[in-house]
């Protein structure tokens, strides 16, 4: 299991991946840790030809959470960039959060996918 933590100010994220065979189950958590949304991205061709991997995605989200926001393009971005199938499940809960905390949290998950890929491309 890779685990990857990352902190601005009050702004905690986790990402915690487990590899299944060569596919990936991906839990990204932060404060109040729960299950909002569940995404399942499959690797495909661009359908623009170009022949470059791109995905499509199916997601599950609790009705009334905004964690698919997180869950769908991540595993798209994860999907894309390994060329394998990735289920990304997302829980992240602040309190009475401003605009400007969840520009914070975007910018914490897509460093801590950043580092992941790091970590796995070694």
């Amino acid at each position: 299991m890779i685990e990857i933590n990352k902190t601005q100010g009050d702004i905690n994220i986790s990402l915690q991946a487990i590899a299944m065979g060569s596919q990936w189950n991906i839990v990204i958590t932060g404060g109040a840790a729960h299950l909002g949304a569940v995404a399942l991205a499959i690797p495909r061709l661009s359908l623009s030809g170009s022949g470059k991997i791109s995905a499509s995605a199916s997601v599950l989200s609790v009705t009334g959470h905004m964690d698919d926001e997180i869950a769908r393009p991540a595993a798209l971005f994860f999907a894309k960039e390994l060329n394998q199938s990735v289920v990304v499940s997302c829980g992240i809960h602040y309190d009475q959060i401003s605009a400007e905390a969840v520009q914070r949290i975007k910018k914490l998950v897509e460093e801590t996918q950043t580092e992941f890929l790091e970590k796995i491309r070694i």
